[in-house]
């Protein structure tokens, strides 16, 4: 088995988000204001598929499904 496989360049399963090692985005877009500068809240929201975000611009606490 090639070791190398999948660790470089844009294969089918290349993504253009930045994600975090537990495949979460780092920042996702708030759906109050359309605002990019949020961070990761909470690993888990009002349910285990769920992740909770913080929105700088607006100051709200959103949901943001895990699986999408």
């Amino acid at each position: 088995m090639d070791e190398s496989a999948g660790r470089k360049g844009g294969g089918a399963g290349a993504q253009d988000e930045t994600l975090r090692s537990d495949a979460l985005p780092e920042h996702v877009t708030c759906p109050f204001c359309g605002g990019e500068d949020t961070e990761q809240f909470a690993v888990f929201g009002s349910a285990l598929s769920v992740s909770q975000y913080y929105c700088r611009p607006c100051r709200t606490v959103f949901e943001y499904m895990k699986w999408r």
